[in-house]
């Protein structure tokens, strides 16, 4: 599983096709509907450099010679790639992750071939690309009886100058590109409904009635019963409970932590710690273990979830691991604003779902009280460094630090 939610890589803040979040999605749903946000997370936990050297071993040639400067913005496609290179990659998926050079005649030799992925890998990515629901299934093609027995995917490029549609089949492999040469853009492009429906096509038309054979299970896939929530092995609280694919060695191991135990009043109007818990008059109740980062989103959002009860008033325990995350502004970052506009910075920070208040401090200066999860706005008057400060109703604060310069 992965979170779908509003997120801030110094800075960078990238953004799904539709602008839409989706809360926590497992991988394989986020693959099969093209997220852009799930991708840069998984990005950046694999890290830019090893995708970029994955890339440089399939002769991306821009990559060969930018590679160095690139960031989590690659994954989206935030890199210059010819049709045929992309297309020779997508023919590794087909070929249990081995990467050849393409051959432009039958009878020109094959240079070399490279293992570039693991054959468990490109089978479970080639059963998610096969998937039919999926918002990138041309419109015409829904109730179709012609649909081809390929895996694919689609892409549109950033202001509609390039529509993109790659798919294959344990023959074939086809790469269709569609826009203009000059490099214009046109707002009716995508991969969706201008690539895709030619790939059909020509997957129709070259292999329409071949035998109906599909990649096979490589050694080396096993299954076990994993957590609905969480795609984790199970845990003895897991009530919903399916058998998964995963990859011995290095798939996570370790289990589920959906749900935590509380210990909470027995109006389960307060909870307890080990500090505060008394010796009577309580009781074990199990709650959803939400990350910040998904209980900021389900707040922003109104969408209604099971709460922990607020902490025992009474505790003189404070939980500095519970302090306030400062999501906005960026830490040890540079902002540059126009003096004249008068330009404003956002003040935004993710809390524990006991929080129902925070209080902003601008370089020890007490700024405004505001609701959990709403954002606040200041002005910078001159240059220079800040210290913002982010304290909440239970006494946890967190500092962060910027340096703001006026274009003059």
């Amino acid at each position: 599983m992965i979170s779908d939610v509003p997120v801030d890589y110094a800075g960078y803040r990238p953004e799904n096709y539709f602008g839409n979040y989706n809360g926590n999605i497992t991988i394989e749903y986020a693959l099969a509907t093209s997220l852009n946000i799930p991708a840069v997370k998984i990005l950046d936990q694999l890290t830019v450099p090893v995708f970029v050297d994955k890339l440089k071993q399939a002769q991306f040639s821009q990559i060969k010679k930018t590679g160095d400067q690139l960031g989590l913005s690659v994954i989206l496609g935030g890199c210059d790639v010819k049709l045929e290179e992309l297309t020779a990659l997508y023919a590794s998926f087909a070929s249990q992750g081995r990467y050849a050079p393409l051959r432009w005649q039958q009878q020109d030799p094959l240079k070399y071939q490279r293992q570039l992925l693991s054959p468990t890998a490109t089978y479970l990515v080639n059963q998610i690309l096969t998937q039919l629901q999926r918002p990138d299934l041309p419109h015409n093609f829904q109730n179709s009886g012609h649909l081809p027995r390929i895996a694919w995917k689609t892409g549109t490029s950033y202001g509609r100058k390039d529509a993109w549609s790659i798919g294959y089949n344990k023959k074939y492999t086809v790469g269709v590109w569609v826009g203009n040469f000059s490099g214009e853009g046109v707002p009716e492009l995508n991969g969706t409904d201008s690539a895709t429906p030619l790939l059909f096509d020509i997957f129709n038309t070259i292999d329409y009635n071949s035998a109906n054979d599909w990649f096979a299970a490589p050694p080396g896939l096993a299954q076990r019963s994993v957590c609905t929530a969480t795609g984790l092995p199970a845990n003895t609280f897991c009530q919903n409970r399916v058998l998964d694919a995963y990859l011995p060695g290095i798939s996570p191991v370790a289990k589920c932590t959906h749900l935590k135990p509380v210990m909470v009043s027995e109006n389960q109007q307060f909870a307890y710690c080990t500090t505060c818990l008394p010796e009577s008059g309580y009781l074990q109740k199990w709650y959803p273990n939400y990350t910040p980062e998904i209980l900021a989103f389900y707040e922003a959002e109104h969408i209604p979830y099971e709460k922990i009860p607020a902490h025992n008033p009474q505790c003189s325990r404070i939980f500095s691991e519970f302090a306030p995350v400062i999501t906005a502004p960026t830490s040890n970052m540079e902002y540059l604003l126009e003096r004249a506009e008068k330009q404003k910075l956002m003040l935004h920070c993710n809390t524990h779902n006991e929080v129902k208040q925070v209080y902003w401090y601008i370089n020890d200066q007490l700024l405004q009280a505001v609701p959990v999860n709403q954002n606040l706005f200041f002005t910078p008057e001159k240059a220079g460094k800040y210290k913002i400060s982010c304290l909440d109703d239970q006494g946890r604060n967190t500092d962060s630090y910027i340096t703001v310069r006026f274009l003059d």
